[in-house]
């Protein structure tokens, strides 16, 4: 995914301002964990303004990722919306002049790319759940237990005990 923003009708201008809308739609999933695909383009809507020696974005971002569960690997739909307060300084602009740790610009655009990014990884949360009530996956047949229950045998033994067992005849009552 590449987003760059145009930005010569302020470049040289002190002062001036414009707002831009984006919209750009993510292909490649690779980067996201546990993301399927991206079902809506992400939305880039926001004001660059020109403060003579860096150019200040802000910006608010939003998107709609499908995610596996957690729990049952179902597909999960997930609204990611973010905001992007950024200083851009251009390219050739040494770092004993920066105030601050930020991105740099080149020519008369802006490549938003790893900024957006950060934003969407940043608003996926680390565990997503179908339902609060999902009974997620047998661990021994892999049966979606939402869907009904499966006919394995999930009587477990403490396995510190297991050398205990065999003291005892399993098929007789004690």
């Amino acid at each position: 995914m590449k987003v760059i923003l145009p930005i010569s009708q302020i470049v040289g201008k002190t002062g001036e301002s414009m707002e831009f809308s984006l919209s750009e739609q993510i292909e490649n999933t690779a980067g996201y964990p546990d993301v399927v695909c991206f079902s809506e383009p992400v939305k880039i809507e926001g004001v660059l303004k020109n403060t003579g020696k860096e150019m200040l974005l802000n910006a608010m971002c939003c998107t709609e990722a499908e995610v596996l569960c957690s729990r049952c690997l179902a597909s999960v739909k997930m609204p990611i919306s973010f905001q992007i307060e950024e200083t851009f300084y251009p390219a050739g602009y040494t770092e004993q002049k920066r105030e601050k740790e930020a991105e740099t610009f080149s020519d008369d655009q802006i490549d938003m790319s790893n900024i957006i990014e950060r934003g969407i990884l940043a608003g996926l949360p680390m565990k997503v759940v179908c339902t609060e009530q999902c009974k997620g996956l047998c661990s021994k047949c892999g049966k979606n237990l939402n869907e009904g229950p499966c006919n394995c045998d999930h009587t477990e033994f403490d396995p510190r005990l297991e050398s205990l067992r065999s003291l005892f005849d399993i098929d007789e009552e004690v």
